[in-house]
């Protein structure tokens, strides 16, 4: 004889069934629970965009109409920077890629398909904006003075080539490859993972800010990204503490 209220086969009654937290009721879309991350993910997680933002700092400015004007003096400095961005492109993808991992979900597929067009494009760019000019500038500089404002003119010419200037063939979805992973990122792990609203606005911030490289933006992004990564690396701790609060003992 069943008692009232009780459930199937002998089973606590409903008000007395554990509610499913919001990370497990993902799994009813295809998505799954993110495991947690250990110390060392963290430190590389954070340490990525905080070498990047340091490398960033060192980025030269000037107006984008008188590149050689600018770059003339910091051809080292300038070809540093972009060196090493060829480094930190693909390593920030691999920082994305583990905050998604264990999540399913469209979201989450969005977030890693748009990672390969960051990558590829955005590494194309900086590849021929940054180490590019910079190998054209000291030539440049090499050439007799009466030549150099030719040598300058030239310069300017290759800046703003299609494949080389902002907003051109390989920035346009370099850069948007990067916001898309960034907000598709944010949307899987406030879906599906328990995350703040917060980290899913931060990490969309983040993929525009980052975009736009050049201090003050890039490193702010940066440091933006870092904020929602450590706040999510906490949730997930809240999350498997209360977990581990509600399950019950053995007798």
């Amino acid at each position: 004889m069943r008692c009232g209220g009780g459930g199937p086969k002998g089973g606590p009654p409903k008000w007395a069934r554990p509610t499913q937290s919001r990370a497990q009721a993902g799994h009813r879309d295809g998505a799954t629970e993110s495991p947690g991350f250990s110390r060392p993910t963290i430190m590389f997680m954070v340490g990525v965009p905080l070498a990047w933002a340091v490398l960033l700092l060192f980025h030269p400015e000037g107006e984008a109409n008188a590149i050689y004007r600018d770059v003339h003096d910091e051809v080292g400095r300038t070809l540093a920077v972009h060196i090493g961005m060829l480094l930190f492109i693909p390593l920030m993808a691999v920082v994305i890629y583990l905050l998604l991992r264990g999540l399913g979900g469209t979201a989450a597929r969005v977030a890693r398909i748009s990672l390969v067009p960051f990558v590829i494009f955005y590494s194309a760019w900086e590849t021929l904006q940054g180490i590019g000019i910079g190998v054209l500038v000291n030539e440049v500089n090499g050439l007799p003075a009466a030549e150099r404002g030719t040598g300058a003119d030239l310069v300017q010419d290759f800046a703003e080539q299609p494949l080389v200037r902002d907003l051109g063939v390989f920035a346009i979805p370099g850069s948007l490859g990067l916001i898309a992973a960034a907000i598709a990122a944010g949307i899987a792990l406030h879906r599906h993972a328990a995350a703040p609203l917060s980290v899913a606005i931060l990490l969309g911030l983040a993929g525009f800010l980052i975009t736009a490289h050049p201090p003050p933006f890039g490193p702010v992004g940066l440091g933006v990204f870092i904020v929602a990564v450590l706040l999510f690396a906490r949730s997930q701790s809240e999350v498997r503490g209360a977990a581990s609060v509600g399950r019950p003992r053995p007798a």
